[in-house]
């Protein structure tokens, strides 16, 4: 395993982490209940979220070997309601999860309003607004915090990837983790997306190109660093952003 930052750590191709603080997987934005938002809105997508989340899952409890499993965020997708789709595949994947013998917290993101419909049938299950171990702040990221010397933010909500350019301009697009320092002190790393349709925003060294508050206010982009996936390949760790800037 690699360590990219205190106590964390990224293997093989899968998008999430290890955090040995809590001996726990941490995996964002899931986005289960996509499929149904769109039907809502006559796009019609293969049913793939539920599948894709329960691949990456096994992927990483057979990489990290950890029983606990953080969500930090959007779990499900739509805003205003939970769907029928939405609560069909969350009551199996949570049941997959308990048969699994799996502790979950999952951290509320923007997209998981009425999660509780679900959440709260499974006593294995724990919904948080955030966690705080130690120097580590896990949120889902789509409200400010403020992070002091020292102290890491693990976040989603930006769906991270990088687009790359060949030399005949073609743009190659991978998911990518970022390792953002702060002006003011303190680490964000932001996590990748799990789901299928969530396959990621371009990231720049333009401010107002990031959804986080805190990211668009207080990063330095300049000196923020991918770790680019390469599926079924493994992670790649680039160059700080600043180098990339004729490429990106």
């Amino acid at each position: 395993m690699l360590q990219i930052l205190p106590n964390i750590y990224i293997e093989s191709d899968v998008p999430a982490v290890y955090y040995a603080g809590l001996d726990a997987i941490i995996l964002s934005d899931v986005h289960i209940g996509f499929e149904e938002d769109m039907q809502r809105k006559k796009v019609y997508l293969p049913r793939v979220q539920k599948k894709r989340f329960l691949k990456i899952y096994r992927r990483a409890l057979e990489v990290f070997k950890s029983k606990r499993l953080i969500v930090d965020g959007d779990m499900k997708h739509i805003f205003e309601k939970i769907g029928s789709q939405e609560r069909e595949d969350l009551l199996e994947i949570f049941s997959a999860l308990k048969e699994d013998g799996i502790d979950v917290k999952v951290v509320k993101g923007n997209h998981d309003n009425y999660i509780t419909v679900v959440t709260d049938k499974f006593d294995n299950v724990e919904l948080v607004d955030e966690l705080i171990d130690g120097d580590i702040l896990i949120t889902h990221g789509h409200r400010p915090f403020k992070l002091s010397e020292g102290k890491v933010a693990v976040v989603g909500h930006e769906h991270p990837r990088i687009s790359l350019r060949d030399r005949l301009g073609f743009n190659r697009k991978l998911q990518c983790f970022l390792d953002v320092p702060l002006r003011d002190g303190g680490r964000v790393l932001v996590l990748p997306a799990v789901g299928t349709y969530q396959a990621g925003n371009d990231v720049s060294l333009i401010h107002n190109n990031f959804l986080s508050p805190t990211l668009r206010n207080s990063a330095v982009l300049e000196d923020a660093r991918p770790y680019v996936i390469i599926e079924n390949q493994g992670i790649m760790e680039f160059p700080p952003m600043g180098a990339l800037k004729d490429i990106l």
